[in-house]
């Protein structure tokens, strides 16, 4: 099922490359009473590791970028039917651009879908955060991959008409309220 616009159901996007912070704010936000989808690559990653065989960017990416925009569409038709604003840490046009830097082509079908299930025009992107910047199982990249992945996603979303509003770097309850405030305004 892919659901489209309702009257209520208001879909913000928390984005930007590996390591910016982008998971802590969306719990500091669902903390504080506000309806959250988690990131869906992280789960699938640490789910597919323990399979054998399993998926994973690293060796299947458009394999992989399949999973994710199926779990995708479900957390987007989960918000319509919640009828609320909510937050996403990380939605559907992050694959797409994580396909292109790596030199893949986004499938029509992604982007048909897409055009039908949008979220709000305005997203939140977290910029590249050296000084808090960690590898760990489900982020293998270097800092500097995960700088030209951000700049591959910043891309993706300005190509689909997207307003992209940069959360500057500062503690995460102060992001909490440039995002609230930025919604408000």
């Amino acid at each position: 099922m892919i659901a489209t616009e309702t009257k209520t159901a208001r879909r913000y996007i928390i984005t930007g490359g590996p390591g910016s912070g982008k998971s802590t704010l969306i719990e500091a936000l669902e903390t504080r009473g506000h309806r959250c989808y988690r990131e869906v690559s992280r789960e699938l990653i640490r789910r597919e590791a323990r399979r054998p065989g399993g998926v994973t960017p690293w060796n299947d990416l458009e394999a992989f970028a399949r999973l994710a925009f199926a779990e995708m569409l479900l957390q987007h038709d989960h918000a319509a039917e919640a009828g609320e604003r909510c937050f996403f840490d990380r939605a559907i046009p992050d694959i797409f651009g994580y396909l292109r830097r790596s030199g893949l082509s986004v499938p029509a079908h992604y982007l048909e879908t897409h055009a039908r299930c949008r979220y709000e025009r305005t997203v939140f992107i977290l910029p590249p955060w050296p000084e808090i910047y960690i590898n760990d199982a489900e982020r293998p990249q270097t800092l500097a991959e995960a700088e030209a992945l951000h700049d591959a996603i910043r891309t993706a979303y300005e190509s689909l008409g997207y307003e992209l509003i940069e959360v500057p770097r500062m503690p995460v309850n102060a992001r909490c309220e440039f995002v609230l405030g930025s919604l408000c305004g």
